[in-house]
């Protein structure tokens, strides 16, 4: 049997919201519908907001719970935001290292990373302010939270590179790299209402790959990935 259904109007990002009283649902049931409520409702007020004016009362308006709710799971703001930022990379690392399993050379397998992310960011375009631009937005408090996003990122799109390639790039690079990936993805967000984003994908690949195997081999390898 699946999971018991909640009645009740629909808030957020479609997670229903569970009845008064005595429900009868199941504890598991009640406990993932309220943290995912939370996750939704945090996500969609730092992407409009930004983390350091964004509030608990806020949070718990967006998530349709109370804020008793919200102390059930969460010690404060920073607590709930750091569990939904693992939350959503581990969402984003799990479709990378899907999309890329069947490829056959590395180039292949970044151009399928960056498409995957792209469709993550589509799906859902609160991400990309929520867990990109706010951290570097929000000061000293969460910029360790900023390099790490950018670590774990990098990480995926590298795996797998060549040993020895014709610009070996130092790690401040590929850091760079990366939080310049991202900027460009960022803007797209905040200059368009309904943002698209696949025809972003062979000059990011292209821009990624060019730090590795130089510009003319990287221009070249988009081409045939264009081409299949």
């Amino acid at each position: 049997m699946g999971e018991p259904e909640a009645k009740g109007a629909s808030v957020g990002d479609g997670l229903p919201r569970l009845p008064p009283g005595r429900h009868g649902l199941d504890r598991d049931f009640v406990t993932r519908n309220q943290r995912d409520r939370l996750t939704a409702g945090i996500i969609a007020v730092v992407a409009e907001r930004g983390y350091v004016p964004a509030t608990i009362a806020e949070i718990c308006s967006a998530a349709g719970v109370s804020r008793r709710t919200f102390y059930a799971y969460f010690a404060d703001k920073e607590d709930c935001y750091l569990d939904a930022l693992a939350r959503f990379l581990d969402h984003l690392s799990g479709a990378l290292r899907e999309a890329a399993a069947d490829t056959g050379d590395w180039p292949a397998a970044v151009r399928a990373r960056v498409a995957a992310m792209l469709s993550v960011f589509s799906a859902n375009p609160d991400l990309v302010p929520f867990g990109w631009v706010a951290p570097l937005r929000a000061g000293q408090a969460l910029l360790p939270v900023y390099h790490r996003n950018v670590a774990q990122v990098l990480d995926l799109l590298a795996e797998g590179g060549p040993a020895e390639t014709t610009r070996a790039p130092s790690p401040l690079v590929q850091r760079a790299v990366v939080g310049g990936l991202m900027a460009s993805i960022a803007l797209r967000v905040e200059t368009e209402d309904s943002p698209r984003f696949d025809d972003m994908l062979p000059d990011l690949v292209g821009f990624f790959l060019a730090q590795y195997l130089g510009q003319g081999e990287a221009a070249g390898a988009v081409a045939d990935l264009v081409r299949g």
